[in-house]
């Protein structure tokens, strides 16, 4: 036999009148009460006709124990320590009742004057979601042993772990004041004052002139015209020989 732990998730507004019957039936009228329910075949009837409205899965003893603790309530309001436990019970300690519980050995309303249901605190950090299914990633339905993960994030604040207090930081010890040996006074020198001679101007030497050697115009070639012809005169003719001097 399974045991669960259904936890409503949506409010009763605009309910239809049969689904406010059963959860009715089951004990459920307030967002985030809890209950302690053993399957069988009414309540798992019961579970999927109100399944957009609550939350359920496997609990688990050590997280049935804790929720006892710190969420279970007495008639009158009173909680529930490990000594009520004890003496109205034939269970030592509180993880020994739950797993019964668990295991179905015993129902959870068994224990006398004890009220049928848990008051949670919201959960931290809220639901995932309260108009979707928890297979599609939203806060409804079935959700199998992530239901303890549920639970104690609905115990609230008074079931966190409190921080252990922090030890004073243990104070140093006071540092020696080490005084300094007092410097011994320096007599003071009077210095010498040394005879001013008047310096003679020195003349400046006027600085080297560099001599900038004279640019050589460069003259065009000058073409030389050449010399004009002088017409040749023609050669004398000899004079004829006389006939008479060649015999």
């Amino acid at each position: 036999m399974k045991t669960h732990a259904v936890i409503q998730v949506r409010s009763l507004i605009n309910i239809r009148k049969d689904i406010r019957r059963t959860l009715e039936l089951l004990r459920l009228n307030r967002v985030n009460h809890c209950i302690i329910l053993h399957e069988d075949a009414i309540t798992k009837g019961m579970l999927q006709k109100v399944k957009d409205y609550v939350t359920w899965g496997e609990i688990k003893p050590e997280v049935l124990a804790r929720m006892i603790l710190t969420r279970g309530r007495l008639e009158g309001g009173s909680t529930i320590s490990p000594a009520y436990i004890k003496s109205n019970t034939e269970f030592e300690t509180p993880l020994d009742f739950s797993k019964a519980v668990v295991n179905g050995k015993l129902r959870y309303s068994s224990l006398e004057n004890v009220k049928p249901l848990f008051r949670l605190h919201p959960p931290i950090k809220g639901y995932e979601g309260i108009k979707r299914a928890y297979n599609v990633g939203g806060a409804l339905g079935y959700r199998g042993d992530n239901i303890n993960d549920l639970v104690l994030r609905m115990l609230g604040p008074e079931a966190s772990p409190k921080a252990a207090p922090k030890a004073a930081p243990k104070a140093k010890p006071a540092a020696k004041k080490v005084v300094a040996d007092k410097p011994k006074p320096v007599k003071k020198v009077a210095a010498k004052k040394e005879p001013v001679t008047e310096k003679k101007p020195v003349a400046k030497k006027a600085a080297p002139v560099k001599k900038v050697a004279a640019k050589e115009e460069t003259k065009a070639p000058v073409k030389k015209a050449a010399p004009k012809a002088t017409p040749k005169t023609a050669p004398k003719a000899k004079p004829a020989e006389k006939k008479g001097d060649a015999e």
